[in-house]
Order: structure tokens, then C-alpha cells, then sequence
């Protein structure tokens, strides 16, 4: 291993794992949080355009106004 590689794992080990899944899981911190995507990997099924994915959200929210008006 080289000093480079070194200085990198040391600086990696540095700013891994303090609290930092806790900023994004309990905070919302998604600037200095260290996000744990793969675990949710298993559920996405298909991928949609972010058009048809807005305008589903658009639609239940407007059934849901509706509903609670």
C-alpha cells in the first residue's frame, strides 16, 4: 500500500461512520450524512421517468385535498 492509498483510508476513516448515518436517519441531514442506500436497493422494481413519478405524487395529492376539504 502506498502513502497515498494510506493518507486516503485515514482520512476516509476519519469522516466515516461518526454519528453520521445517524445525521441522515434521524436529523435530515443529507450534507454531512452518510447515506446507507444499498439496504433499499431490494425494493426498487422498476425505474420511471421523473415526469410520470411527479405526476402520480401531483394526483394523489389532489385526490387527498379533495378528500380532507
Amino acid at each position: 500500500m502506498n502513502s497515498i492509498t494510506k493518507l486516503f483510508n485515514i482520512e476516509l476513516m476519519s469522516i466515516l461512520g461518526k454519528g453520521r448515518a445517524k445525521k441522515d436517519m434521524f436529523e435530515g441531514d443529507l450534507v454531512e450524512a452518510e447515506l446507507e442506500i444499498g439496504q433499499l436497493a431490494s425494493y426498487v422494481h422498476s425505474i420511471k421517468p421523473a415526469a410520470q413519478i411527479l405526476n402520480k405524487i401531483w394526483q394523489e395529492f389532489i385526490l387527498e385535498k379533495q378528500r380532507i376539504s
